[in-house]
């Protein structure tokens, strides 16, 4: 019945003050709400099990080819074949390569992606589809012509119909038997893949050790650590090395927890978001103790008088938290409509591969998080008011009432908090800061190429419809020749790897007339395009010529090569004329031009050699579309996408995207983090300022008569502002040093996040430090300049 009391009363006084209500709700609301959207990212993320049986005993088996820039290398088939057939350490391994296949069935063509995988792809990964059966032993090598389809796939194209299973789908002029549907949350490496079919290889490549194209997943038998089985694997490895020399020589091996590999740098990125999502919180907190003890000061009278007629001190104590959770809980709700709002950011901070999930307000763990965290914050920034409001004796209460101050204890606390604030907000700012910088630099890197009024989409021919070259060759010549005569249209070609697509699509080579050292390998990314590709991506002529119409079939065949691979093979002289081959027993390719390197890895690979050779002079298929346009790319798309169907009205294309897009895609997570970072900074910078300035204004008008007084007595409104201000700006300079020395521990932390940037720059931590001295000065100046143009008499009289 009393807590009921103290509810409405704690109502009722909130009410009065509708100004103080607002502020500190929508402050908890930001705060909790971003807790909660991190809390459902981290779950997703971080705390949920991956979707397989026994996860932890799952890893990732990789070449190590370090000295050609793959410590990460797909590993050939020869070498997959003598690990499983040797190894100890794993119940068993399967192998997957990448699949794209048109459906030209039950709807309007799609391209979809897909996986080919070994037959017990499904039982080494420990998941069963939720529809029918996974692959039987042998249909990988027997020809069966079978498919698992994703639980998206089944939903979006047919519409979830429980017959599904023993279907026949018409993929890429093939049909194959549905099998099967895996379970929705099901997902490896990639959740835009959407079936999987049995992998065959041929005899060829079975044994193939020069060809690495497989990706290699094993589960660990029970017992075996990841350091063991690394071990056990690295032996195979180099006695394959000692076996084959000719291909293996340079190649290692690493095994990588199935779990590190999904996540990436991405676990980093969210403690990051964790801990500044936290410091909002606490500066929240801290700001509102700070408010609800310059309240209670003001209510010494009332507590004095409630003591006196009986109330105890643990009375008074809990109308304060009362009062406090009433702020927090409201501030609690309101936040939970920050995850649903933030929806898409989530799923664009969620790894590719895992499914990101749709979040909903109606998740008992969310809610859970949301009410324990508003508990737990109300009573946070309500213990220290209620200690003080609790703590005094009657005498004392109306004693200080009737001076109007707070006591000793009292002033230090609230100076703590604000220091608090002020070391918080600088440490996020200046994670933003160097977050920002990161972007900076990456946005002046040189690209290479001419990235704006690019198009780009995907054209994936299929093998059983193209399988010659000439007819490949003429349907990329028609639909270029159709596109080029579209209005607004500069230029289009095809290629086969757009920059930023792939670390990979690498080739061995020799220059003729020089040798490589017996330790070097040469290796480079190996680029077809159709003439003009270069051309038409915008690449920048070092000297020579591109390749163009001239390079058709029959005549001699040439390459374009970067100025990494002429510098460092063809160092002091011209590489124009000098000749190559990728194949001892193949053509060799003379050099034509030299072009600046195009940025084909991304921005943070090293520079690698890379050639690029005519498509009318190679047999093997591609499938990306380059437009130049004179406008917006996306508006061209509608009229590319018309000229492909009206070549073949079976040919789906996919990922239409500008190339600004594309680049903007390797930078995306740092972009969003640095986002919320920006964000919770900008929040962080305007509670704390919020919190001094409600200090120091707090402390002229419980100082009114000492301003009075000084005044009175020759203090003139220079004295009175540098009395004022000089009390904010050495709390403001101690949360300053405190900062500092937190947040070069937390940077530290996030090296890996940063580009071409050190935790502790400089000139980050300079700017961030001018930000806060000015919003301190201007926090300090209100309060100050106001306490200046106090009549001295009045405050006096009042008195």
């Amino acid at each position: 019945m009393d807590l009921f009391a103290d509810l409405k009363y704690a109502l009722r006084l909130l009410r009065k003050t509708p100004v103080f209500t607002i502020a500190a709700i929508g402050t908890l609301a930001l705060g909790i709400g971003a807790n909660t959207t991190i809390f459902s990212l981290v779950r997703t993320v971080l705390l949920q099990p991956l979707p397989y049986a026994e996860p932890d005993r799952l890893v990732i088996v990789w070449e190590d080819v370090s000295q050609i820039g793959f410590p990460k290398n797909t590993p050939a088939p020869g070498n997959y074949n003598d690990w499983r057939a040797q190894q100890r350490s794993f119940t068993d391994m399967a192998a997957t390569r990448g699949a794209n296949a048109s459906l030209t069935m039950d709807g309007p063509p799609e391209q979809v992606l897909g996986r080919a995988v070994s037959a017990n792809f499904f039982s080494v990964l420990g998941v069963r589809p939720m529809l029918g059966r996974a692959f039987a032993a042998g249909e990988d090598t027997s020809g069966a012509q079978v498919v698992v389809i994703s639980h998206g796939l089944w939903r979006r194209r047919y519409g979830g119909d429980p017959r599904i299973v023993g279907r026949t789908l018409l993929m890429s002029s093939v049909k194959y038997e549905v099998i099967g549907v895996a379970p929705k949350s099901f997902v490896l490496r990639d959740r835009d893949v959407d079936y999987w079919i049995p992998m065959r290889l041929s005899p060829q490549q079975v044994n193939t050790r020069g060809a690495h194209f497989l990706n290699v997943i094993a589960r660990l038998k029970p017992g075996v650590t990841v350091p063991a089985a690394d071990a056990d694997i690295k032996a195979i490895t180099k006695r394959l090395a000692e076996q084959y020399p000719d291909t293996n020589r340079q190649i290692g091996s690493t095994v990588v927890p199935l779990r590190e590999e999904v996540l990436g740098d991405t676990r980093v990125e969210l403690i990051a978001l964790m801990i500044a999502a936290a410091a909002i919180v606490l500066i929240a907190c801290a700001n509102l103790a700070s408010l609800l003890l310059s309240r209670a000061a003001g209510r010494r009278g009332e507590y004095a008088v409630r003591l006196s007629i009986g109330a105890t001190r643990a009375r008074l104590a809990r109308q304060v938290m009362v009062e406090a959770l009433c702020l927090s809980l409201t501030g609690g709700l309101l936040g939970l409509l920050m995850p649903p709002l933030t929806e898409r950011l989530l799923e664009r901070l969620v790894p590719v591969g895992l499914q990101a999930p749709l979040t909903t307000i109606l998740d008992w763990r969310l809610l859970l998080f949301a009410a324990v965290l508003s508990i737990a914050t109300g009573l946070l920034f309500s213990i220290g008011p209620a200690l003080q409001s609790a703590g005094a004796s009657t005498s004392q209460a109306l004693q200080q009432h009737a001076r109007g101050t707070l006591g000793g204890s009292t002033r230090r606390f609230r100076d703590g908090l604000v220091v608090l604030q002020v070391a918080a907000t600088l440490v996020l700012l200046v994670a933003a800061g160097l977050m920002l910088r990161t972007l900076g630099n990456l946005g002046a890197v040189e690209l290479g190429f001419d990235a704006d009024h690019l198009l780009t989409m995907q054209v994936a021919l299929p093998q059983s419809k193209y399988a010659d070259a000439p007819k490949r060759r003429a349907f990329q010549e028609r639909v270029v020749r159709e596109v080029r005569t579209l209005p607004g249209v500069v230029n289009a070609a095809f290629g086969s790897t757009l920059p930023f697509q792939s670390i990979g699509n690498t080739r061995g080579f020799e220059i003729e007339g020089s040798s490589a050292p017996p330790d070097e390998i040469r290796d480079t990314l190996f680029r077809i395009g159709t003439p003009d590709y270069l051309k038409t991506l915008g690449a920048m002529t070092v000297e020579g010529r591109l390749i163009d119409e001239r390079d058709v079939d029959g005549a001699p065949p040439v390459v374009v090569v970067n100025e990494t691979l002429a510098k460092r093979h063809v160092p002091g002289e011209t590489a124009i004329g000098h000749r190559l081959r990728y194949d001892p027993e193949g053509p060799s390719f003379t050099i034509v031009g030299v072009v600046k390197d195009v940025l084909e890895r991304g921005y943070e690979q090293e520079d690698k050699p890379a050639t690029y050779v005519s498509s009318a002079q190679v047999s093997e298929s591609f499938m990306h579309i380059v437009v130049r346009v004179t406008g917006e790319p996306l508006a061209y798309a509608p009229a590319v996408q018309k000229v492909i169907q009206g070549v073949d009205p079976d040919q789906p294309v996919r990922l239409v995207r500008s190339m600004t897009d594309i680049i903007g895609l390797a930078v995306g997570d740092r972009r969003q983090h640095t986002t919320l970072l920006v964000s919770f900074g900008a929040l962080a910078l305007l509670i704390a300022s919020i919190g001094l300035y409600g200090l120091l204004a707090q402390s002229v008008a419980a100082r009114s008569r000492e301003i009075g007084l000084r005044m009175a007595l020759g203090a003139t409104w220079r004295d009175v502002v540098a009395m004022v201000m000089s009390r904010g700006l050495i709390l403001s300079a101690i949360g300053v040093l405190l900062g500092v020395a937190v947040a070069r521990t937390v940077t530290r932390a996030m090296q890996t996040l940063l580009y071409e940037v050190a935790p502790g720059d400089l000139s980050t931590y300079g700017v961030v430090l001018a930000v806060l001295a000015s919003v301190a000065l201007a926090a300090c100046a209100i309060p100050a300049f106001r306490a200046a143009r106090v009549d001295p008499m009045v405050v006096l009289r009042e008195q």
